[in-house]
């Protein structure tokens, strides 16, 4: 498999799943309280460890995927004689990043699960550890969130630049990416729930992306 279709793939693949096991079946297989903060959180997973655990591990497994066809799709971008490719290159070098907080991220929420079923030592203890952990992996995940706003601002402007794949998609990787940063420093309800649309949307659009992705037949 090349280039092209490998980014292609990743880029339809990763999204889906990272919204599907991450967002949606989360909601309505895995019952949590909106109030208590998140020593509440972790006691109403408590029951539903496992079923917890395989979604954290298939979802972040979407996430790294989506953010490597990204980076695939930058580097088809990057070139001396294609305009926006300075656009481009910024871009995947953050989408690198963003690929090893999303590991980092998702290794910590796992790290709180195992706490909860750790026999050993104080049950009161590890489910403080727990709550310490993932308290780290959320924050970590709240500033992901803010840079893939700006990665995807610098790559829809070098799709809009070079032409490439959609101009709607191109510009709505910019619009939306633009909400997306604004949001994620935006500390109120209606912002999060907002939040939520939009990263749906993106989710999306990623998708479609990856779709026209695969139907190129240059670069």
């Amino acid at each position: 498999m090349n280039s092209k279709n490998l980014s292609g793939w990743f880029l339809v693949l990763g999204p889906l799943t990272a919204f599907i096991f991450s967002g949606l079946l989360p909601s309505f297989l895995i019952e949590t309280g909106t109030d208590g903060g998140m020593r509440a959180w972790i006691s109403d997973i408590e029951d539903k460890e496992a079923l917890t655990t395989i979604f954290t591990v298939i979802s972040s497994i979407g996430w790294v995927s989506a953010f490597i066809g990204t980076v695939l799709l930058c580097d088809s971008m990057q070139g001396a004689n294609k305009p926006g490719s300075v656009l481009a290159r910024m871009g995947g070098i953050i989408m690198i990043g963003l690929a090893a907080l999303a590991m980092v991220a998702s290794m910590d929420s796992l790290a709180s699960l195992n706490l909860l079923n750790n026999e050993l030592g104080d049950a009161a203890q590890n489910k403080a550890d727990a709550v310490v952990a993932q308290i780290v992996s959320r924050t970590i995940w709240t500033g992901l969130f803010f840079f893939w706003g700006i990665a995807f601002v610098l790559i829809g402007g070098a799709l809009v630049i070079q032409k490439r794949l959609n101009s709607i998609v191109a510009w709505i990787f910019v619009v939306f990416g633009t909400l997306f940063v604004i949001l994620s420093v935006t500390p109120i309800e209606l912002a999060q729930n907002v939040g939520f649309l939009i990263f749906g949307i993106m989710s999306l659009n990623t998708v479609i992306a990856g779709v026209l992705r695969l139907r190129e037949t240059d670069g």
